[in-house]
């Protein structure tokens, strides 16, 4: 597992970089995040990052989607910590369902990467 770190991170934060682009500038209001639409968005771009990750994985591929979808909702975090010590961002309870489909479409995604459909040409 220890050589596909960097896969699991650069799968965990592009999903989120794209999560971000969505939100910011193609969804009509940044409230889209916390609606049905945006939950769907945020799912399937964590299950193709983690069909993305899984594709190599020969290990543990429930794990890496696990791992990535951790990635994306940390790198969130990171991304925000000037706003928090600055006391501005609130987190509603629902953001924290949002963190959630992250991991279980990253943790989906790595599963599905074993289908003979993602199999990786030699």
């Amino acid at each position: 597992m220890a050589k596909y770190w960097m896969r699991i991170i650069a799968a965990g934060v592009g999903a989120e970089l794209l999560y971000a682009v969505y939100i910011y500038f193609i969804a009509p209001s940044t409230q889209v995040a916390y609606q049905p639409i945006g939950f769907a968005t945020v799912f399937l771009l964590f299950v193709l990052g983690g069909v993305w990750a899984g594709r190599n994985i020969a290990g543990s591929r429930v794990l890496a989607g696990v791992l990535v979808g951790l990635a994306g909702a940390v790198f969130y975090y990171i991304l925000q910590i000037p706003d928090m010590l600055a006391g501005e961002q609130t987190y509603p309870a629902i953001a924290f369902f949002n963190h959630g489909l992250k991991i279980v479409g990253g943790m989906i995604g790595a599963g599905l990467a074993a289908l003979p459909i993602f199999a990786k040409e030699a």
